[in-house]
């Protein structure tokens, strides 16, 4: 019986401390001052056509202020797409090159970060804590739906984008160890150099 009584103490207590949801209480939900401390490029826009032989015809949510994401429909410049989760070791270890690349084709080559099987939350406070920060845009996808698009059981792994939508290189199985392998795909891929 007492046992029972501690359960249900349990329960009582940690219902108590839980989010309606709703999302307007700053000290439950602090993605609204996250955003801010991300400092996340805008994502890009995209038409809601899909392009034969690009992405998933999927829509995914931006992690900074700005409209959804067709992915099928990223067209008008070169794409590196990174699919990452903060939870995933290998992908901590590449993201720094991936900034950096960022940094060095910014203006020729659109990146974007496809944060997977997490919440928006771990993502945003994520990106501040590498370094260099990540500024690259991201969307938050949390059932993984791209990944099993391509048929990838995990992150980290980048889809190569060119200008007209259609995808023209991948790299997955094990991450990036420097900014120099990011730069070379970017070039073999996209034929676009830093």
């Amino acid at each position: 019986m007492k046992r029972l009584l501690v359960l249900s103490l349990v329960a009582a207590m940690a219902a108590g401390c839980s989010s309606s949801g709703g999302g307007t209480d700053h000290a439950i939900n602090p993605y609204p001052q996250l955003v801010k401390q991300a400092n996340l490029d805008a994502c890009p826009k995209s038409s809601t056509n899909a392009v034969p032989g690009g992405l998933p015809d999927l829509t995914l949510d931006c992690l900074a202020p700005g409209d959804p994401v067709h992915l099928a429909g990223l067209v008008g410049k070169p794409t590196v797409v990174n699919i990452w989760g903060s939870w995933c070791e290998p992908c901590q270890a590449e993201e720094k090159y991936l900034s950096a690349a960022y940094r060095s084709v910014k203006g020729k080559v659109r990146f974007l970060g496809v944060d997977t099987v997490d919440s928006a939350n771990s993502a945003l406070d994520f990106g501040a804590h590498v370094s260099p920060p990540v500024r690259f845009p991201s969307v938050v996808d949390p059932d993984k739906k791209l990944l099993t698009a391509l048929l990838r059981q995990g992150p980290p792994y980048s889809v190569f984008v060119d200008a007209s939508g259609k995808v023209v290189g991948k790299h997955g199985g094990s991450p990036y160890r420097s900014t120099a392998e990011v730069e070379a795909d970017i070039n073999r891929y996209l034929h676009v150099t830093a």
